[in-house]
């Protein structure tokens, strides 16, 4: 018997039964409930549906913020359900997800804000939406890479989107995501990157005999000057905000720098947050892992990275 069949069937069925479930909720009760009541049905049938898929989540590092701006690095279409699952979040989603059967009623009905990717006056208009929501003491995620990786290297976060939480000033919290197999691999099962289609990614991910994923809260960083303006200098803005968090989940998930290089260049508390987190997560799941090298990474970007970081820290010390 073809036992990674029986297996995603008997998954997909559950699934299904969590997503029909998930629509009832929608059609009739989401919009009538505060916003405390929406997040902890949110964050029950993400957990369901994930458990119906096999997927099991841990989160460990720093405490999530209860408000302010969270970028993870982005791996797969799961990824917005292992967040609400553990600190449930209105999402920056691309406007096509939108029209997708089911999926895109669901989003919409939990508070994902849509954006019309080439069109300058939807960046503005989700960008003012986010700005509110933010300084009324919401929790907003942004997958600032812009699409999904492999897992084996953490992209560039733009910048854009991340001028909501200056506006607002409010805290940004980098993320770090990463998924394994059973024996503490990395999960290849949820890559959805180049021409793998979303029912090759998600049959691969039922028939896994499990697919773990830790995710690792790094500590906030903020738009705001610090005592020290040499240390606070690459947080004041936007784009020191976004290649401070893109730094901090790289340096977590693969490290390139020291603890004490980050802090010189993105401010106290960054160095120390990503320093050896992912070691400790795993530590605390009790699940052997092998850390990606530097030789997993392409040539290039390696030394875009390396040359990046070295610059920085020069211009920092000068």
């Amino acid at each position: 018997m073809n036992w990674r069949l029986v297996r995603a069937a008997w998954r997909l069925f559950w699934m299904s039964v969590c997503l029909l479930a998930g629509l009832a909720a929608a059609l009739t009760v989401m919009r009538t409930l505060s916003p405390n009541l929406r997040r902890a049905l949110i964050q029950t049938w993400a957990r369901w549906t994930l458990r119906a898929a096999g997927i099991r989540v841990k989160s460990t590092g720093k405490p999530w913020i209860s408000a302010g701006l969270v970028l993870p690095n982005h791996v797969s279409w799961l990824d917005i359900l292992v967040i609400d699952s553990v600190a449930p979040c209105s999402f920056i989603a691309k406007a096509e997800i939108r029209s997708w059967p089911l999926v895109g009623l669901l989003c919409d009905r939990a508070g994902t804000l849509f954006i019309e990717r080439g069109r300058r006056h939807a960046v503005h208009q989700v960008l003012e939406t986010a700005t509110e929501q933010l300084r009324a003491g919401g929790r907003v995620a942004v997958f600032a890479e812009g699409t999904t990786s492999d897992g084996t290297v953490v992209l560039p976060f733009h910048a854009n989107l991340v001028e909501a939480a200056v506006r607002a000033n409010c805290a940004v919290q980098p993320l770090a995501l990463r998924y394994e197999d059973g024996s503490g691999q990395r999960s290849t099962a949820v890559d959805f990157v180049g021409a793998t289609t979303f029912a090759q990614s998600l049959w691969r991910v039922l028939a896994e005999p499990i697919t773990r994923v830790v995710m690792v809260p790094l500590a906030p960083l903020t738009p705001h000057a610090a005592p020290d303006p040499a240390q606070s200098a690459g947080v004041r803005n936007r784009h020191g905000l976004a290649r401070a968090a893109e730094v901090a989940v790289r340096q977590t998930l693969f490290p390139l720098v020291t603890g004490a290089e980050a802090e010189v260049v993105f401010g106290v508390g960054v160095g120390a947050a990503a320093e050896s987190a992912f070691a400790r997560a795993v530590d605390l799941e009790d699940v052997t892992i092998s850390q990606p090298h530097r030789g997993e990474l392409t040539a290039p970007d390696t030394a875009r990275i390396e040359r990046d970081q070295v610059g920085a820290v020069d211009q920092a010390k000068g």
